[in-house]
């Protein structure tokens, strides 16, 4: 049990540290953390213990050691285990809306809304869809019915296209672990299985703990977790899992962090009090360690309106900073997106830099909202760029004004984008227009001049940040759209998607009116740590985040508590198989969240409420009151310790790091502005022979023989998977796949049967920055030696250009890890050329050094362009490139 900033990042750590100075093998160790972002702190924090306690040179069998969260274990597991899942892609929440859009009527999802509104039913089933996945429900278990019906094709769907959902991964992982097989492979080596956050796993990943943890599995496991720090049950978890812990597993030990190491006395103590309100909690109270120095908790009880109160906040923000602390040391935190307008408005007009973070939907930035209305205008549908905005025609004037306006642009160039424009619209209608949707927007993206847009100036990067959140827009319906599926009449062959038609642009521009105006963020921030902002967001945004000082405000008896918990929602399953009332929510809930807000603050937590939004009066919640009834409001405080700034080690992949190498400018606007590339027919070809090269290795390494020709046609027919090809472009390249595949095994059948392991994981571990990747394929006895190591990494195409780096950062990161790597070669499948990399003691040390310089140059942030006038033209981003070279 680990109250709040108790220190349980440090004692998992100092756990895993312990484990590995007692020898146990890294590959022995799992452990599961809520978020991507979570993971990447614990594993930094987990090398400096290491580090510390048994040296440096332990940190190079690290990579070995799975730190993630449970959807990226359960991918992981199913692509190692199950190798058809190698062609899977998962989905988003949007990705996976576009694909229920696209599929609604094969569905019939329509009829899943009373009203028969089709993105109602579509929201509808998928809600349904998450408790079917999050309570592990068997399809039989469902009522004959229309849901049920739907639930089978869906599934069916997602197969058929190779998708996966976010719980579809999970609830796969469990069914494969059920083969004893596969979980015998899985659980023979891991020993020990750690869960942080553990009062937030819903029913299906704690049946997934279940089976990984002894008795069913081989590992101990350790959990950690807070039931008053228990938020997501909206999301399927049961906080019943921590609290009746003890009662499901044999041989519980319970150990206590009830000492609060973050917060100042005055907020442990505010924070204990309100606990005891919480009902059904396991009795525990949080002991303090930091000693009080003057105030700190300040309560505000009904300012005049919601304006003042974020003037208000603006005010002490503007106090603080002047008093020495920095704005990246001060957080606001809201229950609900509702909040951020008039606190936004009231710190651009203090002059207050607040950090990117996604916290406005997308179209109300005038950008996207111009983009939006051009496809709209395109399809010829009414556009709005928001719910409670009334939708209107668009027509070629509007648009053009607006460009004039939103761009700054004048003269002859609004002709020429009127006349593109005029010219795109009309070619939609023709049946031989090939759509290219995110090619398409790069040709008006030229025309409106984006390249001659500053990188420098902070205020046109994030101008271009929201651009390149409007590519991911298109890139998500193209993605699904355009996506190819098994032909269920002839299941080896492949049925392309759609490719374009007026249909094509009228229900992208229904999408847009209908879902993504609503759903989609503004541009997210880059990910640059030395900026100096005020963290803007929600209180389910913190969680695991700490601030010296935090704000509370819009604490209105609308707001927190929702008004909309413990609303009975509408379920298309059975409400008699699972706990409604716990996805609907409770007064319990969001005393849970409420703690949660008030135990991010180190220093001093601002806790304030308005009497108006605009005329209509409204109560305090009464969790303020409460609070202002439970400890004296005192004003600023009197200190704060800022948190200082370390930059920390860079962990990148090694394909991240060549990106970056090629050309730093391409890197920013891909990997931290988020440009989208445009799709092509061919995308996924390399990856496909691939996974057929894969698969044949660990059938020859399994059996003790190479695959026989028709085991080999057989493979090639059921697994050689294109995303985006038709069905004459996928019968092509599979046949030239397996002309290269044959060739192969005929030249290399010696190579095959001294498989040694395939897609293994390398983590090179370097003063400031890891790095890893993985590679192809590894035989043993090379030379005649055993255990004497080659790396291979298949290329489908080199065109002429062999770049040794990669297998030279394997070779190095292997022997850290006490491989013998004798020797690395790139074979070019497509020239079936082999060629040798050096990877020779000087030459290696020499990859390292280049991977110290590059590694650090981003950590600066050196973004400077590299043009080559080859490399710009197949540049996907030349269009909005002012420094591309293509002449």
């Amino acid at each position: 049990m680990a109250a709040a900033g108790s220190g349980k990042t440090e004692v998992v750590s100092q756990r895993v540290a312990s484990l590995l100075a007692e020898g146990a093998d890294p590959a022995s160790i799992v452990a599961f953390t809520f978020t991507e972002k979570a993971a990447t702190e614990l594993k930094e924090r987990i090398r400096e213990r290491v580090t510390a306690k048994v040296g440096e040179s332990a940190t190079n069998q690290l990579g070995k050691l799975f730190v993630g969260t449970i959807h990226a274990y359960c991918f992981r597991l199913l692509q190692s285990h199950v190798p058809t899942y190698e062609t899977y892609t998962p989905l988003d929440a949007n990705q996976l809306v576009n694909l229920l859009y696209r599929e609604a009527t094969r569905l019939g999802l329509k009829r899943f809304d009373n009203a028969g509104k089709l993105f109602r039913g579509v929201a509808a089933f998928q809600k349904s869809v998450d408790v079917v996945e999050n309570e592990l429900l068997h399809i039989d278990q469902l009522a004959a019915g229309d849901f049920k019906d739907a639930l089978v094709k869906y599934y069916e769907m997602l197969d058929s296209y190779r998708f996966m959902s976010f719980g579809t991964q999970i609830v796969r992982a469990i069914d494969a672990l059920k083969d004893a097989n596969v979980h015998a492979k899985v659980t023979a080596d891991l020993r020990h299985l750690i869960v942080d956050e553990y009062q937030d796993v819903n029913p299906a990943q704690e049946q997934l703990i279940e089976l990984l943890a002894k008795p069913k599995g081989n590992a101990d496991l350790v959990v950690v977790g807070d039931d008053d720090q228990a938020i997501y049950q909206w999301r399927g978890s049961n906080v019943n899992n921590i609290v009746a812990f003890a009662e499901r597993y044999d041989g519980v030990t319970q150990f206590h962090l009830l000492v609060n190491r973050r917060s100042r006395p005055g907020i442990v103590d505010l924070a204990n009090a309100f606990a005891q309100t919480i009902p059904g909690r396991l009795p525990k109270e949080m002991g303090t360690h930091r000693i009080a120095d003057g105030p700190a908790v300040s309560i505000n009880v009904g300012l005049d309106d919601e304006t003042a109160e974020a003037h208000m906040v603006a005010q002490d923000i503007e106090q603080l900073h002047a008093n020495g602390v920095p704005y990246r040391d001060i957080a606001v935190l809201v229950r609900g997106k509702v909040a951020y307008v008039k606190l936004l408005d009231a710190m651009e007009a203090s002059g207050i830099p607040v950090q990117p973070g996604g916290r406005t939907g997308l179209f109300a930035q005038p950008e996207a909202a111009v983009f939006g209305a051009t496809y709209a205008w395109i399809a010829d549908i009414d556009w709005s760029p928001g719910r409670f905005i009334t939708r209107a025609r668009i027509t070629i004037d509007d648009l053009v004004d607006s460009y004039a306006r939103v761009f700054g642009l004048g003269g002859l160039i609004l002709g020429t984008i009127r006349e593109h424009l005029t010219q795109w619209k009309a070619r939609t209608g023709e049946k031989d227009f090939n759509v290219n949707l995110v090619g398409d927007f790069y040709v008006l993206a030229g025309l409106l001049r984006l390249s001659e847009w500053d990188l420098a100036d902070e205020r046109q990067r994030n101008r271009l940040g929201t651009i390149a959140r409007f590519t991911n827009v298109l890139a998500d319906y193209e993605t699904v759209t355009r996506r190819s599926r098994r032909d269920a009449n002839a299941p080896t062959e492949q049925v392309g998607g759609a490719i374009g038609d007026e249909w094509f642009y009228r229900n992208f521009a229904l999408l847009l009116v209908n879902y993504a105006t609503g759903n989609y963020d503004d541009f997210d921030g880059e990910d640059d740590l030395r900026a100096d902002g005020v963290a803007l967001g929600t209180v389910h945004g913190s969680k695991g985040l700490e601030w010296p000082v935090v704000f509370l405000p819009s604490l209105t008896k609308a707001r927190f508590p929702s008004n909309k918990v413990g609303t009975p929602q509408n379920w298309l399953v059975d409400p008699g198989l699972f706990d409604a009332a716990r996805y609907e929510g409770s007064d319990a809930d969001e005393r849970r969240l409420f703690y949660v807000a008030m135990t991010r603050a180190r220093d001093w937590v601002s806790l304030s409420s308005h009497e108006r939004v605009t005329t209509r009066r409204t109560a305090p919640s009464p969790y303020l009151v409460e609070c202002n009834r439970l400890i004296q409001s005192v004003g600023l405080p009197k200190s704060a310790i800022a948190t200082g700034f370390d930059l920390p080690d860079l962990a990148i992949t090694y394909s991240d790091l060549a990106a970056y190498a090629t050309c730093p400018q391409s890197y920013l606007l891909r990997r931290e502005l988020g440009f989208m590339p445009p799709i092509k027919a061919e995308l996924g070809y390399g990856n496909a022979v691939h996974h057929v090269m894969r698969v044949l290795a660990e059938h020859t390494q399994t059996v003790g023989k190479l695959p026989s020709p028709r085991e080999i046609n057989d493979l090639l027919t059921s697994d050689f998977f294109l995303p985006f090809a038709n069905k004459a472009a996928h019968k092509e390249m599979r046949e030239k796949a397996r002309r290269l595949v044959f060739k192969y095994v005929a030249d290399h059948k010696e190579d095959l049967l001294r498989t040694w392991a395939t897609e293994r994981p390398f983590e090179l571990y370097l003063p400031g920055v890891v790095v890893s990747g993985r590679a192809d394929v590894i035989y043993d006895e090379h030379d005649g030696v055993q255990d004497n190591l080659a790396i291979i990494d298949y290329k489908t195409s080199t065109g002429g250009n062999i770049e040794p780096l990669q297998l030279q950062v394997y070779a190095g990161a292997g022997r850290r890890e006490g491989l013998t790597v004798g020797a690395a070669f790139i074979h070019d499948m497509d020239s079936t050329t082999r060629h040798s990399v050096s990877v020779d003691d000087a030459a290696v040390a020499a990859a390292e050094a280049k991977v110290l310089i590059t590694a650090e140059s981003l950590k600066q942030r050196d973004f400077m362009p590299l043009p080559e006038i080859k490399k710009c033209r197949s540049c996907d981003f030349h269009k909005v490139c002012g420094a591309a070279k293509l002449n």
